[in-house]
């Protein structure tokens, strides 16, 4: 499904066009061009932008363009995420505050129309628009987003287990605009999920804790278990859609953001 035929079909031609002249290769916009008039009519949205990035690796010829435009957000991620630590015992690793902070993370993207992020080091402390909470179980999947936000991740998967949660972190088999891979979490067990969609689409049992606009985007679709999603409003879209300022974050139930999302479209 896609949230707003317009606004999110313009999205995905200026994301896409978007990583060819990034990446050096406008002599491709012909070929993506053709390659989007086809995913367009596409029923997922989910799909439609997870095959189109597939095209993106496959005219520039490198299976993760982003690489070093990873490196370079991880780098900043690390630094970021010892302030987040010394912040997190500061308040005995209290998970509410940990959570806040994992949503406000969710700040870089290269995708969104017309989004312009904060700097990681100062978003991290912005406050929720919407806090939803639930009891989480002894157990969650928790799955990441961009790099460089996924190391403020590792230290709210911390938190989480201080509070007597344990976490499995999943992330996408291959490589999607900016999210992590395997390879980025070397020191960490991860799931892998098939393909580069989003890993909500796969997980039919646990509990999810999910980042990002495109995993909550893949919940709205897919989602089959309970979740908690974290993630900003990086769109009007999003903004119209929870009736809160652009950019700002936002913690949700997975069966709350359904239920608004159903409530926009009748």
């Amino acid at each position: 499904m896609w949230l707003d035929e317009a606004n999110c079909k313009l999205c995905i031609i200026t994301s896409r066009t978007g990583d060819l002249i990034r990446l050096n290769k406008p002599d491709k916009l012909p070929e993506v061009l053709k390659e989007l008039s086809q995913l367009l009519q596409h029923p997922s949205r989910s799909e439609a932008f997870s095959f189109s990035f597939q095209k993106i690796t496959e005219l520039v010829g490198n299976t993760d363009p982003y690489r070093e435009y990873k490196e370079k957000l991880t780098a900043v991620g690390r630094r970021v995420a010892e302030a987040v630590r010394q912040r997190l015992q500061q308040v005995s690793w209290d998970l509410k505050t940990a959570l806040r902070i994992a949503a406000a993370a969710n700040i870089v993207d290269t995708s969104v129309l017309g989004y312009r992020p904060k700097k990681l080091e100062e978003a991290v402390w912005d406050p929720p628009a919407i806090e939803e909470y639930l009891d989480l179980p002894p157990h969650v999947y928790y799955v990441l987003d961009n790099a460089g936000e996924a190391q403020i991740d590792l230290v709210v998967a911390e938190a989480l287990e201080r509070n007597g949660v344990k976490s499995t972190f999943v992330v996408r088999s291959k490589p999607y605009e900016i999210d992590v891979v395997e390879e980025d979490l070397a020191s960490y067990r991860v799931i892998k999920t098939p393909g580069n969609i989003s890993p909500v689409r796969w997980l039919k049992e646990g509990f999810i804790l999910a980042k990002g606009i495109a995993n909550f985007e893949a919940y709205i679709e897919w989602g089959a278990v309970p979740a908690l999603l974290l993630f900003r409003a990086k769109c009007d879209v999003l903004s119209r859609a929870f009736s809160v300022p652009r950019n700002a974050p936002i913690i949700i139930t997975g069966e709350q953001a359904k239920y608004i999302i159903q409530l926009r479209e009748a």
